[in-house]
């Protein structure tokens, strides 16, 4: 089967690429799914309470994607296999991506407010785009389920 990797972090526009990717596999039997959650490990250079700031943010993360997991994934009757990984995110997606053997597209969402976005989104689509052999869709935060029959 082949694996439509959704990178998760905490936003609103994350878990309107998860319901896309949701609507995907619902309408293909021969997909599965996968959520990818990379926490960025910038903590790790503190000299003191690095190991307590990693734990609440995997603390936060698994609290998150529970959440999500239950208001998105359950609801279509879809049971994802979850991923979080910390470290540089293009990194980390880049080894997550290239470990699944059947990964035919990565799904990030684009929030319709974000600066930053605009910004790191690219570069990281950008710096993952020629290590991987994967298509790769961005989902804006403002596109809905009405709007997914079109992108299709």
């Amino acid at each position: 089967m082949a694996t439509i990797i959704v990178c998760i972090d905490m936003n609103s526009a994350s878990e309107n690429a998860l319901a896309y990717a949701c609507h995907l596999i619902k309408n293909n039997s021969n997909l599965k799914l996968q959520i990818l959650a990379v926490i960025e490990g910038s903590h790790r250079n503190l000299l003191f309470g690095s190991e307590t700031i990693g734990s609440q943010k995997h603390l936060q993360m698994d609290k998150y994607l529970k959440k999500i997991i239950d208001n998105i994934c359950k609801k279509n009757e879809i049971t994802p296999i979850v991923s979080i990984r910390e470290g540089d995110i293009v990194s980390e997606i880049t080894k997550e991506v290239k470990n699944v053997l059947d990964c035919k597209l990565i799904i990030f969402g684009k929030s319709q407010n974000s600066q930053s976005d605009n910004t790191v989104l690219p570069k990281i689509v950008g710096r993952i785009g020629n290590k991987i052999n994967a298509s790769v869709v961005i989902i804006p935060e403002n596109i809905g389920e009405n709007d997914w029959q079109n992108l299709i």
